[in-house]
């Protein structure tokens, strides 16, 4: 009977997960399968709602705004993912995932920790609640101009501060050019203006036949 009811709640964890939309994601992490360069992981969202997302060897893990692989993720991690969909496939793909997790201090005795000093990056990934795409138009040293999948057109502002990925690894300003399709994660500023504070784009690998 407990061997029944075993099997009953594993299937109903797996009808439970969904596959995770394209677009700005937050939730935490819960497993993870494959290897550190390809695999498969779930994550909890709000509303209690499990999903899951591939990732491979182009996909930005970030850990205390250093590069990591999944293996360097642990359950319970709480998870900032920009999720896409590769060409021909409707399964999630996470472009890049943040650890958003406190650094871990190590207290010793007799010693006060120092409390974490908060950056203008901190900040600005608090209000980065903005997921746009679309292909870019021109680019100046301040303005990225973009054409929408709708055809909206759009200019943002980009940061001082602004991180840029290309093909899964830190790029500069200067690789941006006409005609490359990006995703942004962006937000307003007290100006009501959209400006950006991680830009992606590069090809996403096809998984091996």
């Amino acid at each position: 009977m407990k061997s029944a009811w075993i099997i009953i709640f594993v299937a109903a964890t797996a009808i439970a997960q969904e596959n995770a939309p394209s677009g700005f994601l937050r939730g935490q992490l819960l497993s993870w399968t494959g290897t550190p360069h390809a695999g498969e992981f779930t994550f909890q969202a709000i509303q209690n709602r499990v999903y899951f997302c591939s990732y491979d060897e182009k996909t930005y893990f970030e850990r205390e705004k250093r590069h990591i692989t999944i293996a360097g993720t642990e359950k319970g991690d709480r998870l900032e993912v920009v999720s896409d969909r590769r060409q021909g496939s409707t399964v999630c793909y996470a472009r890049t995932v943040h650890i958003m997790d406190e650094p871990r201090i190590v207290k010793l005795p007799g010693v006060r920790p120092r409390p974490r000093q908060v950056t203008a990056l901190d900040l600005a990934a608090t209000r980065g609640t903005l997921t746009l795409s679309g292909v870019v138009l021109k680019v100046t040293p301040e303005m990225l101009f973009m054409r929408s999948r709708a055809g909206e057109r759009s200019a943002i502002r980009l940061r001082p501060d602004t991180r840029y990925l290309m093909e899964g690894q830190p790029a500069e300003v200067g690789s941006l050019r006409a005609n490359l399709v990006v995703f942004i994660r962006a937000g307003k500023n007290l100006d009501n203006e959209v400006e950006a504070y991680q830009v992606v784009w590069g090809q996403i690998l096809q998984p091996e036949q």
